[in-house]
């Protein structure tokens, strides 16, 4: 969603913009909230001293939020003159946004009313590519919140900034507003110190409803916190101290006060569980801060730095482009801090997570790294705004008290660098240091030239083997079965040296497993759906067997699913329809499509002795180079939302309503620090992420796979077992079932397990009936398919060549190539075309193998899948030659790593290799 929040230069902009010479007009807003049309708010202006000519009234935010009806004007007679809708445009962040505005066409009266509604509903997103779970906008039944640029129009004309501006407001019975604006009469006058009414008018964030206040006094500044009556759990003892000491942190930090007043609203997720962001400016902000969390905490923190960092009139401006970025720096890493001062996160985990994030960032393409460019390049600055600034101050930081024995720290630079103003350099603020000192720094990493190494300055710390705090004495048990990362994966063709693996065998596996432990949780971590090596749109076959993989799925009955990228890698459409009508209990809390999940956040499991599981799943989503681009070509009409957020939305609604909660889907494991560290009440996670995060390849930190175990009481384990195995975890649970002790069970499906009868024949059924059919049959590419010769030419069999051939022939008999079509029918697959294409001759060629056929002249891998089609030679022996030493590339047409992993050609040519004095002419 297009949009200017948050935006330095946006404000910079706007300030210029509006400003201008001339006698400005005046003007008086009312806004209008009734009980008898809820969904919209009414904006009535009375403006006073306009331009005789015209009057041009704009907005500050995008058509596509900024949502205007009805619009008219009136003269002093109540007689409406005549208005021409426009759509300018509006600079932000090196962007071109589409505004609304409008003209009003003269002559003019001095005094004219504007009237218009204005849809507070601005949800992050769009119907195109969906809405997140976030709002910066809402009207309710019992509260509202808006932002001065979702609200009001002011002129777009230089010269025409109102010299006054007052605020009325009308709102239902009971309602009071909430804003940072100071008293003036029966209503509001933004501004501060006479000043900014513009800004203030438009940056301030507007809250609705039935509000009570608390307040704190942090230096000369009083810190008002107006929390809405119906949520009286909003401003409790536990969130005003965090409130303060975030506050007392960042006041810390400049060492001076931002003004009177800093007017802060908090409100509760809306109805349906969404967050509401409302806008920070120089005298507040405001928005979903409860129950508090360390992701509100820091956006609130966020908020308060940008108050002396970006807003006026408090902020300190920077003179030097090329640290600009230290901007960025100071708020993302300093929010952080303050969320960290409060108690709600560590701060070296922050670090650690920055400094992954750091390590991934440099590898995608298209970002900008010289961050003394960042506010001069046409590349994407996201990541070196929010990751490298932050991360490459962190660093400096480290270096900065290593060279001063700790005497010096960030904190004091910050403080020396803001104390003047304009602000002075950064690198002139480090106590101790010339500025040239620093030059190699600046030239190798603020610059982008190298990257900070990361693996070497921050680790991971390592799962332990035992809870922290230790749990009670064990009086019950409990077993979880996992898999993961099967890919849709039915069985081995028969070819591979490891045949483990299977649907069937893991149906026979499972069975016994629930045998064993009755009412055993059984999950599945994700990429259940299959992944094709080189197909970006799914063949028939594929999406047969897909869907016969599900159906064995849900014939397994587990108890709940994940989804992971998979399932999302040929888009949404594709994830419903393989589903549909198999009852899959997949769950998601943070995946959505219009708004709407693809799936339940979670699922709550009647268990082993009569406990209640909730299984709450999330997806990570890949990111950096090793991103599939169809993932990103096939997802963008999907959102997806911060897992960690997310999880600490799903988890509290059940927390209360179960005996134990599982965590499963992808996560990295410095995601999963974060989760542990910032959604209490989550006893064990089992994540499927098949890589490791960058900051521990960067490290050499152990994989993955060995990064298993507590952290602190929270159980972290990694499926591996793919579609080779599944897993089972025995946990000992304490009286109030918290976990003691875990013990992890791998059982692989080697060839010694059975097929179990039902999925067996689940599978049979499928190849015959499937198979066969020609849309199948197209769904598989012919062996040598560019060859004109090997397509058009004329098959005749083995038997035929036997006749000239007589010691080849036997010599070939005595080879596994000659019995290869027995294979598939002991495994019943000479239906499946997969298979069939490299166990005959000439499968989908004019005139090769025809599925169903005998298996004579045309089954086994014969003499002419070599050599090349024999008709022709065999009616003119010496006319018509073949190819007598087949290269290696026409064993690799098989013999593949797909399906002949251990091939080494040098090894495998012997074994086949003619012997006898008579060659093939």
């Amino acid at each position: 969603m297009p949009t200017l929040r948050g935006s330095a230069p946006s404000f910079l902009l706007l300030a210029g913009l509006l400003s201008g010479c001339g006698s400005p007009p005046s003007v008086r807003y009312l806004v209008t909230i009734s009980p008898s049309n809820p969904r919209s708010v009414l904006v009535t202006a009375e403006w006073e001293g306009v331009p005789h000519d015209s009057l041009v009234l704009g907005g500050f935010e995008s058509t596509e939020v900024l949502k205007i009806s009805e619009f008219s004007a009136l003269d002093e007679s109540g007689a409406a003159r005549s208005v021409l809708p426009e759509t300018g445009t509006f600079l932000a962040e090196g962007r071109k946004l589409s505004v609304p505005r409008y003209v009003v066409r003269g002559p003019l009266p001095s005094r004219i009313r504007i009237r218009y509604r204005v849809d507070p509903d601005v949800r992050e997103g769009d119907p195109h590519v969906g809405f997140s779970g976030v709002r910066y906008g809402y009207l309710g039944p019992n509260f509202g919140l808006i932002t001065g640029r979702n609200l009001f129009l002011l002129p777009a004309e230089p010269g025409q900034i109102p010299r006054d501006i007052r605020v009325r407001f009308s709102l239902p019975a009971g309602w009071r507003v909430v804003t940072p604006w100071r008293r003036a009469g029966d209503g509001f006058r933004p501004g501060i110190g006479g000043r900014f009414a513009d800004e203030d008018l438009i940056a301030s964030t507007l809250a609705f409803g039935r509000f009570s206040e608390r307040s704190i006094s942090v230096g000369r500044t009083r810190y008002r916190f107006a929390y809405e009556t119906a949520h009286p759990g909003a401003a409790d003892d536990s969130a005003i101290g965090s409130l303060e000491r975030a506050t007392r942190t960042v006041r810390a930090l400049f060492g001076r006060d931002l003004g009177r007043e800093y007017v802060t609203v908090i409100l509760p997720a809306t109805p349906d569980g969404k967050e509401i962001h409302g806008e920070a400016w120089a005298g507040g902000q405001g928005g979903t801060l409860s129950p508090m969390t360390p992701t509100r905490l820091r956006r609130y923190s966020k908020g308060l730095l940008e108050a002396y960092l970006k807003f006026s009139p408090y902020r300190d401006e920077i003179s030097r482009p090329e640290e600009y970025w230290v901007l960025d720096g100071i708020t993302n890493l300093y929010a952080w801090r303050a969320v960290a001062s409060a108690g709600l996160v560590d701060e070296e985990e922050v670090e650690r997570d920055l400094a992954s994030s750091y390590a991934g960032a440099r590898h995608v393409e298209g970002a900008e790294s010289d961050l003394e460019k960042l506010y001069r390049t046409k590349l994407d600055t996201e990541l070196a705004r929010r990751v490298e600034a932050p991360f490459l101050l962190a660093y400096l930081d480290r270096l900065v008290r290593e060279r001063s024995g700790g005497r010096e720290t960030l904190d004091r630079v910050v403080r020396n660098m803001f104390r003047t103003r304009p602000a002075a350099s950064l690198w002139a603020s480090i106590s101790g240091t010339e500025p040239r000192e620093w030059n190699e720094f600046r030239a190798r990493y603020v610059r982008g030239v190298e990257a900070v190494p990361a693996g070497d300055l921050f680790g991971l710390a390592p799962a332990e083997p035992d809870p922290s705090p230790p749990a009670g004495t064990p009086v019950r048990d409990l077993t979880v079965i996992f898999t993961g990362d099967t890919n849709g994966f039915l069985e081995h063709c028969g070819c591979k040296v490891n045949q483990s693996g299977g649907v069937a065998r893991r149906a026979t596996v499972l069975e016994r497993l629930r045998r064993e432990h009755p009412k055993a949780p059984v999950v599945d971590l994700g990429n259940a759906f299959t992944r094709p090596e080189k197909q970006t749109e799914l063949d028939y076959l594929s999406r047969e067997e897909q869907r016969l993989y599900l159906e064995t799925m849900a014939a397994m009955r587990y108890d709940a699913s994940a989804i992971g990228m998979n399932e999302l890698l040929f888009g949404s459409g594709w994830f419903r329809d393989a589903t549909k009508g198999l009852g899959i209990p997949f769950v998601c809390s943070n995946v959505a499509e219009r708004g709407a999940r693809l799936a339940p956040a979670s699922r709550i499991v009647p268990s082993e002795g009569g406990l209640r599981v909730a299984v709450v799943s999330v997806f990570e989503p890949p990111q950096g180079p090793g991103t599939l681009p169809q993932f990103e070509a096939n997802t963008t009409a999907l959102s997806i939302a911060d897992p960690v957020s997310s999880l600490a939305r799903a988890v509290s609604e059940v927390r209360g309503q179960t005996d134990l909660v599982i965590v499963i889907g992808r996560l990295e494991p410095v995601t999963i620090r974060r989760v542990v560290r910032m959604v209490p009440g989550i006893d064990m996670v089992l994540s499927n992420a098949s890589g490791t995060s960058s900051l521990i390849r960067a490290s050499g930190t152990p994989d993955a796979g060995s990064d298993q175990g507590f952290l602190g009481k929270t159980l972290v384990l990694y499926e591996d077992s793919r579609n080779y195995g599944l897993e089972s975890v025995k946990l000992l649970l304490d009286a109030k079932n918290r976990i003691a002790s875990a013990a992890t069970t791998h059982h692989w499906l080697y060839e010694d397990v059975p097929d179990q009868p039902r999925i067996r024949a689940m599978l049979n059924r499928f190849y015959d009936r499937v198979g066969s059919r020609d849309s199948a049959q197209a769904s598989v590419r012919p062996l040598f398919a560019n060859s004109a010769v090997r397509m058009n030419g004329v098959y005749v069999g083995a038997a035929q060549c036997a006749g000239c051939h007589r010691l080849e022939f036997d010599q070939w008999k005595t080879t596994h190539h000659a019995s290869a079509y027995k294979t598939l029918l002991d495994a019943h697959r000479h239906y499946q075309p997969r298979c069939v294409v490299c166990h005959v001759v000439g499968f989908r060629t004019r005139t090769g193998y025809k599925l169903g056929s005998p298996e004579q002249p045309l089954a086994n891998v014969q003499c002419e899948v070599c050599h090349g089609p024999g008709g022709a030679h065999a009616a003119e022996p010496m006319a018509a030659r073949m190819e007598r030493t087949p290269p290696e590339s026409t064993c690799l047409e098989c013999h593949n790593p797909q399906h002949s992993d251990a091939f080494v050609y040098d090894e495998k040519i012997r074994l086949v290799r003619h012997q006898a004095a008579v060659a093939v002419r």
